[in-house]
């Protein structure tokens, strides 16, 4: 019997074939929505709005049981000190020492200190969007500014009075810089107070790329760490140390964790986990652009836990993305990683690391030079 022939486009090399032909007809149509200037500001101002409407609508339904409730667990942490109890809350993760820092605080009224400490986040965070934005004209760089501190995750952390805006300056300046030990003397100080799991694959970033600045954050975190030592003694650091080995956040089902472990039961959780490991090796290998990124990506995917506001690390990623990807599907992605945040975070880190791995290494902007005085977004 003769076989019958496969029409052109039904077997499985023509339904690929069709499938490449939707992906660039969707990417043609994404392109000429932002084919000027004035549809691509028209574009940002879509993304910018989406994001404060839906930051909005969440500060709305959370915010009086979620406004500063970290920076007042943080205060409640430093009176525990004081009092020689640090380590009853055992949902409390940070150092000693970084009750200690707070506790030098605790003179100044709670309202003028908590609207301090979201001024100074807020202001370290448009330094950075200053940064990362140089050279764009004004209103592109007022609508993305916009978008990125009204990007949910920013808002979550800046509401709780969490402190993962500061630790994303701290990578940025590492990764921004050229490597000298000065520029990991802030992540050094991180490490010793508030030492988060998203951390360990940006160290190990950094001991491929910037060995320097990687030597100046351990030395500082070891040096702080024993000053704190010889000041509290040591029996606070054992309890802490007791509390990171059996965490409350780890004590039962994890409401609110967005990490793979929060979605997936425990033995898929750790393939998945495996697999976003040996994809982010991958990109370590093709550079220090998609080697940062994917170490962001696997921070959140990876960590015991992940909240909402840890996924404001990937706001590391934009301008990266934005040398690499067209700026109708980079919007686009604008758009959905705010709902992705809350329904499906390891969807967006995963999709993330795998832009990482599939572009090729040279069409990657560096790290550490700054944005051309005559660059756009494009």
């Amino acid at each position: 019997m003769t076989p019958r022939a496969t029409p052109a486009g039904r077997g499985p090399a023509g339904a690929t074939s069709q499938s490449r032909g939707a992906v660039r007809a969707a990417g043609r149509a994404l392109d000429r929505l932002v084919a000027t200037p004035a549809r691509l500001r028209l574009a940002l101002v879509a993304v910018a709005a989406f994001q404060v409407i839906l930051s909005a609508a969440v500060v709305r339904a959370i915010a009086p049981n979620a406004w500063l409730a970290d920076a007042t667990r943080d205060v409640e942490a430093a009176q525990a000190l004081a009092a020689g109890t640090f380590g009853t809350d055992r949902g409390y993760l940070y150092s000693p020492l970084a009750a200690m820092l707070i506790l030098a605080t605790t003179w100044i009224p709670a309202g003028v200190a908590g609207g301090a400490w979201l001024v100074a986040r807020l202001g370290v965070l448009i330094a950075g969007i200053g940064r990362e934005t140089r050279g764009l004209p004004t209103a592109d760089r007022l609508l993305i500014a916009l978008a990125a501190a009204a990007f949910l995750p920013t808002v979550y952390d800046l509401m709780l009075g969490n402190v993962s805006i500061l630790l994303v300056a701290a990578v940025a300046l590492v990764a921004w810089s050229p490597d000298r030990l000065r520029t990991g003397l802030p992540l050094g100080l991180a490490l010793a107070t508030a030492p988060k799991p998203a951390l360990i694959p940006i160290l190990v970033w950094m001991l491929v790329f910037r060995r320097r600045a990687l030597a100046g954050s351990l030395g500082t975190a070891g040096a702080v760490t024993l000053a704190a030592v010889a000041v509290l003694g040591v029996a606070p650091y054992a309890v802490w140390i007791d509390v990171l080995r059996h965490p409350l956040y780890l004590a039962g089902p994890q409401g609110g964790n967005f990490a793979l472990t929060g979605f997936f039961p425990t033995l898929v959780a750790v393939a998945l986990g495996a697999l976003a490991v040996a994809a982010a090796i991958v990109a370590l290998r093709r550079g220090e652009t998609p080697g940062l990124l994917a170490a962001v990506a696997v921070g959140l995917l990876v960590a015991p836990y992940t909240l909402a506001y840890g996924a404001v690390f990937l706001l590391l990623a934009v301008r990266p993305l934005a040398g690499v990807l067209p700026a109708g599907l980079l919007l686009l992605s604008g758009l959905a990683a705010p709902v992705l945040v809350i329904v499906f975070l390891p969807g967006l880190a995963g999709a993330l690391l795998a832009v990482a791995v599939v572009v090729r290494p040279w069409r990657w902007p560096p790290l550490a030079k700054p944005p051309p005085p005559e660059s756009s977004l494009r």
